[in-house]
């Protein structure tokens, strides 16, 4: 008797241990669906989307480009589900800044140019700058000239640094000075990096002033002294503007170097979904949004299920259209 009953028992939990393992191997599908009222909607009207089913997480993207809403929206960023993965598009990129000189005879006995490097290896000291290789682009900027009042800003200018696109380059401001007189500096503000291209509305800031925080400087006084302790006022200064000015006495050619971080020129910032619906939470009823300028948008929900086997992933289009009031 007893052997029959072990007979029997084994194969039994042997199909119900398949149905545990076949339970936790597995990872459900999304049931999220989600609907609208209508599908035409007028700006600044609040749209209503409506969620029905399970998951572990909803993430919802409206469709929208980089736009300004107005004094109601502001700048909206862009969250389009196509464009969630892209770090760069081939657009318009456009440098400019201000410069001003801080002394009255600069052209004399000095001067600033404008370089860019596609080899720049990162090291900052002299001798590294001086490996790579630098093409001088100050020919595409507008700069203080003789006559111009010192602590007048000149503004440099559209630069189109679109030859670039898609390759790491370097941006440096390079001032050097004469000996025999007092070696006055420059100022550079305003410095910003636009990428403008054609599937958004505004471009992307890619530099302002305070990109210089990840910026080497270094100086050939510096190289030559050791300890950097005689030379320090001579770097340039990088805040929420760049100033470089050589020896008061003038004792020496003076050379100085400010160089960005490496960048694409192309570079964009991948749009954005909202997450609306974590592990731990319920799937809302809704979700309230509204749209700040008229166009066809194409609304994508993203619907996720999540083991330590896997994940189930669902992806819903929705085609809304935003008319004029």
């Amino acid at each position: 008797m007893r052997k029959n009953i072990i007979k029997i028992l084994f194969p039994a939990l042997v199909a119900a241990s398949a149905v545990v393992s076949c339970q936790v191997d597995t990872v459900t599908e999304s049931t999220v669906v989600t609907t609208l009222e209508k599908n035409v909607y007028e700006v600044g009207e609040n749209v209503r989307f409506h969620f029905s089913g399970e998951a572990d997480f909803v993430t919802i993207f409206t469709g929208v480009d980089n736009y300004d809403g107005g004094t109601m929206g502001g700048t909206i960023k862009g969250s389009r589900y196509i464009y969630r993965n892209r770090g760069s598009e081939n657009g318009s990129p456009i440098l400019s800044f201000n410069c001003k000189k801080d002394g009255d005879n600069l052209e004399k006995y000095a001067e600033i140019k404008l370089l860019l490097s596609t080899d720049f290896d990162g090291d900052i000291t002299m001798e590294g700058i001086k490996r790579a290789t630098w093409l001088d682009i100050s020919e595409k900027a507008k700069w203080p000239v003789e006559g111009t009042k010192k602590g007048t800003n000149i503004n440099s200018g559209a630069i189109d640094l679109s030859e670039w696109n898609g390759q790491d380059i370097h941006l440096a401001f390079r001032y050097t000075a004469k000996k025999g007189q007092k070696q006055e500096g420059y100022t550079i503000s305003s410095f910003n990096l636009k990428n403008t291209v054609e599937t958004d509305a505004l471009p992307y800031t890619i530099w302002t002033n305070a990109s210089f925080a990840k910026c080497g400087t270094t100086t050939n006084k510096l190289q030559e002294d050791g300890t950097g302790a005689i030379f320090p006022a001579y770097q340039w200064t990088l805040g929420t503007s760049l100033t470089c000015a050589g020896m008061p006495d003038g004792k020496e050619d003076f050379e100085s170097w400010v160089i960005t971080s490496p960048v694409d020129p192309s570079q964009v910032i991948p749009d954005y979904g909202t997450l609306i619906k974590s592990y731990s939470e319920v799937v809302p009823k809704f979700y309230d949004y509204t749209y700040y300028k008229p166009g066809k948008f194409t609304v994508t929900v993203v619907s996720r299920n999540t083991t330590a086997f896997g994940t189930e992933e669902s992806v819903q289009n929705i085609e809304l259209e935003i008319v004029e009031k």
